[in-house]
């Protein structure tokens, strides 16, 4: 420690005056180097006083607590070290991969923010692929593929963790002394995707020479969300044609099968990843654009724009059902999405005898949370809570 110490002193006073941009350049590449073998030496140290729980001697009750007043880290920084060094320790090839320099910390720090511990068995399972993945990618594509990596999880879990997410949903608006308003929220992928694509519909990008100038992105889509709450006071829609949810989808993944998260593809336009169960709740009611993928580069089928179902079948549909058709539920039919029986990526049929209509958080209740919906000899339709059954 006194080596290194003397070496780092001896660093911060060298004299670089008159260094050529490449001599620079160089100089920062080893620094930046060194400072990571020093943060993987951190980790696999901090995996090993966390596991003989050193943390306890000082009566601290949790390791980032101790870590976070007793060492030059923020609160979150303990947290994300306590996290990752946990995750090396539980898992061999991880901790032999980064003690070699095969990986980085910020490999495993983006590994460790998508373990949640519903999901955790599995990232043992898969342990030697996600080290080879982590070999052979920046930090950057690294960070995409396990994104991937959860959600396929999330799919074999049977989506563990969607319902906890999902009761986490809000949308707050705090209003100051003189009326200006704060909004802050969290809402699931479609919806995310769905309310930028509206709004960025609504309030394209300035041309440069705009009298007030051209506005940022914030303050653009701040006037969408103002106009488009205007255009429903009033009755009306927003002129044009409406935004669309584009969704990039692989062969394996489409037909539900589970592909390896180094060629697997689900990504909604927008926000990247996201589960099949969203996929096939977005198909269900959508202006699709098909692009099916064989990997991230070979181009299998670009189908043009379908419509699933027809105006005149939304009609139809607005004066059978009338309202949301899950028990109890009132919102209006305009609320409503169109929902398939026998789900479209199977083959399902768009026949008014195969549609009915659900609210947007019902419909959730039967893509994410496992809720089926048979439709009886004499027309009913019996709803199923996986919970409880019928």
């Amino acid at each position: 420690m006194e080596r290194i110490r003397a070496a780092v002193a001896e660093l911060a006073v060298e004299a670089r005056d008159g260094w050529t941009a490449g001599a620079l350049s160089e100089r920062l590449v080893e620094v930046l180097e060194l400072r990571e073998r020093l943060d993987a030496a951190v980790l696999c140290l901090a995996a090993d006083w966390d596991r003989d729980r050193a943390w306890e001697v000082d009566g601290s009750l949790t390791a980032a607590s101790w870590l976070a007043h007793r060492a030059p880290v923020s609160a979150s920084d303990a947290k994300r070290i306590v996290k990752a060094a946990r995750l090396v320790d539980a898992h061999p090839r991880m901790a032999e991969a980064l003690a070699g320099g095969d990986t980085t910390v910020a490999h495993m720090e983006a590994l460790a923010r998508v373990a949640s511990k519903e999901r955790l068995p599995l990232v043992a399972d898969h342990e030697e692929i996600l080290v080879a993945q982590a070999t052979r990618l920046p930090v950057g594509e690294f960070n995409v593929l396990v994104r991937r990596w959860a959600v396929l999880a999330d799919d074999v879990l049977a989506d563990g963790d969607f319902e906890a997410k999902w009761d986490r949903r809000r949308l707050h608006i705090s209003t100051s002394l003189d009326g200006w308003g704060a909004v802050s929220g969290y809402l699931d992928p479609e919806a995310t995707s769905g309310l930028v694509a509206a709004l960025d519909h609504l309030a394209p990008p300035d041309p440069a020479d705009a009298p007030d100038g051209p506005r940022s992105l914030s303050q653009r889509r701040a006037d969408g969300l103002v106009d488009l709450c205007g255009w429903y006071r009033r009755g009306g829609k927003p002129a044009g044609n409406p935004p669309t949810l584009n969704v990039v989808v692989d062969v394996a993944t489409l037909n539900g099968d589970t592909p390896e998260a180094a060629v697997a593809r689900c990504d909604l336009d927008g926000v990247g990843p996201v589960t099949r169960a969203t996929l096939e709740r977005i198909a269900c009611d959508a202006m699709l654009a098909r692009l099916v993928t064989a990997g991230d580069s070979i181009v299998l089928d670009l189908g043009r724009a379908t419509r699933l179902a027809t105006p005149a079948q939304r009609k139809a549909l607005a004066v059978r059902d009338g309202e949301c058709r899950f028990p109890g539920c009132d919102r209006p039919h305009h609320w409503c999405d169109i929902h398939h029986l026998t789900s479209w990526l199977q083959g399902g049929a768009t026949d008014l005898a195969e549609l009915l209509l659900l609210c947007r958080r019902h419909h959730v209740f039967v893509h994410q949370l496992g809720w089926r919906i048979t439709r009886n000899p004499d027309g009913t339709l019996t709803f199923t809570d996986p919970a409880r059954g019928p």
